[in-house]
């Protein structure tokens, strides 16, 4: 979604921003999205250790795993988030003016 977020301008979104609050919520989004590939990997290194270890100490690696990708991400995700309220924007407006790049671009 960064790439797609990149190109936004706010009159995709059909509004006028605060250039400043608009420049921090697409930096807010790349730093989220990239947090969660990190995430996703802590995901997937749990779960192998879930299958190769098994037992009490694959789990506990599993848990231990998914709650430090958990709480690496919050932050991130709340900061998006409270950008986007600022901005009066919901995830369904960041869609359509994503298609209006779209548009505009081609």
């Amino acid at each position: 979604m960064s790439k797609k977020t990149d190109k936004l301008l706010p009159e995709d979104f059909g509004k006028s921003f605060d250039m400043d609050a608009f420049h921090s919520w697409k930096q807010s989004v790349n730093e989220h999205e990239r947090i969660s590939s990190v995430m996703m990997i802590l995901y997937f290194t749990g779960f192998a250790a879930l299958l190769l270890l098994g037992g009490l100490v694959g789990i506990g690696m599993f848990f231990i795993l998914a709650l430090t990708g958990l709480g690496i991400t919050l932050p991130k995700y709340n900061k998006r988030k409270h950008c986007q309220r600022q901005l009066g924007i919901n995830n369904r407006d960041v869609i359509n003016a994503i298609n209006a790049a779209k548009k505009r671009t081609k």
